[in-house]
This record gives C-alpha cells, structure tokens and sequence, in this order.
C-alpha cells in the first residue's frame, strides 16, 4: 500500500532527526572517552660526571631537546608533556640511553643519573635514574639534605649529633653555616670511613649533598657532591 506523500515526508524528517541525535550523543561519548592531557613535569638533572649530548622529547611529535648537566649544579628547569617513561636519548634521538618512571601527581623532580655497571644494564641503557619529589625537600637556608644514591647503609654523625642515612633522600637537618660530616659503613663485621668533610654555608645557603656509589669498585668510599643554592624567594601576592 502506497503511503500519502505528506505522510512519507514526515516520516523521512523524524528519522533524520533521531540520527542526528544519535549521532550527537555518540560524538559526546566519544568526547569524554578521550584521555585528558596530562600536565605538565618541570626537572632539572644531575651527575656525578657530566653527561655529554643528551637530549628527550618534550612532548609527542616535538624535536629532540638537549639537555645540559653542570659539573657542581643542578640543570636548568626543563619541561616534559607525555607519556611514562621520560626517555634521554643521544642528542640525534636515535638511541634511548636512560629512562626515568616519574610517579603520577609528582610535577617537580630531580633526576639523578648513574652509570649501569656494564653487567646490569637493562635493555641497552647505559645509565639509571633516581628520581627525587623537589616539593619534599622542604630545605630552607641553613640545612643539610643527604640524598645517599651510594648503595651503601651508612651511619655516623652530623655536628655530633648521630645520624643513620637511608637510600635515598633523607631528611633536612638544620647546621647554620657548617656541618662537619662524618659517615662510616659496616662491612663483614668490620666499620669503615666512607665520607667524613666539613661544609661551609654562606649566610643564606643551603647543601644538598649527594653520595653516589664509590668511583672504584669493591671500595667503600663514597663519590660525594655538593649542591648549594639559595631558598628561592617566595611569590609575591598580587594587591
């Protein structure tokens, strides 16, 4: 049976109009099934030994970007938009070198680098990193922060006041201007020196110092550096 013209054109319209709704609501699903971009991560590197012509990937689709290590500072602050890990290549990008697993919420890091003996490293990479939340260092002028990287449990005295230093990032002790540090470490039964210095801070400084595995293998005696800085000044409030 043939439907009267006007009854078809309407049916017509009213189909067309379900699509279009479908097809709205399909395109919002899509729209909130779309991950959200993740924010962004500000670091700044770290070593013992600098390392030549390093370069990561700040965010996806953009040009490698260098990355310059100081002998006796810290890097300056650099920016990464992406995916977990944060990859260092060499500087054409060719070679992943070393990768860092930054957790989810942290947006301020230190990151360390390490030599991989060459018996440990892992897929090709020929250095390892720690990584360090900067907003936990809650370090103001006048204190002391050990990250011990050394591998090495490691105890002694800060100023006389004994000390045990864990792995890792250890918290700020408060030495004014000078801190005369000593630290041993015990080995089959036996206690060994494995740092002992005394650190001068100007008025407004404060030390990071950072004990890195021992440069000879099989001694006990850690590669330390020293890192001092000022407290950056806090922001000021807009009137």
């Amino acid at each position: 049976m043939a439907y009267p013209r006007r009854s078809l054109s309407r049916r017509c319209v009213a189909a067309f109009a379900v699509a279009l709704c479908v097809a709205a609501l399909g395109g919002v699903a899509l729209g909130a099934a779309q991950p959200a971009t993740p924010p962004p991560i500000r670091f700044s590197v770290f070593a013992a030994q600098p390392v030549a012509d390093l370069a990561f990937v700040p965010r996806p689709g953009a040009p490698p970007q260098k990355v310059h290590f100081f002998p006796t500072a810290r890097s300056a602050k650099a920016e990464y938009r992406g995916p977990m890990p944060l990859r260092f290549s060499d500087a054409t990008g060719a070679t992943v070198v070393a990768e860092a697993a930054i957790p989810s919420g942290l947006r301020d890091a230190l990151l360390f680098f390490s030599p991989f003996p060459d018996a440990a490293r892992a897929g090709g990479l020929r250095y390892q990193i720690t990584v360090v939340d900067e907003s936990s260092l809650r370090l103001s002028a006048g204190g002391l922060a050990i990250i011990n990287l050394s591998g090495l449990a490691l105890a002694g005295t800060v100023n006389a006041a004994p000390v045990a230093v864990a792995a890792g990032l250890n918290p700020a002790i408060a030495v004014g201007r000078s801190a005369k540090i000593e630290l041993q470490t015990t080995f089959k039964g036996r206690v060994y020196r494995s740092y002992a210095a005394t650190v001068a801070l100007k008025a407004g400084e404060r030390a990071l110092l950072i004990l890195f595995p021992p440069f000879n293998p099989g001694s006990l005696e850690v590669m330390p550096r020293l890192l001092l800085d000022q407290p950056a000044a806090p922001a000021k409030t807009a009137k």
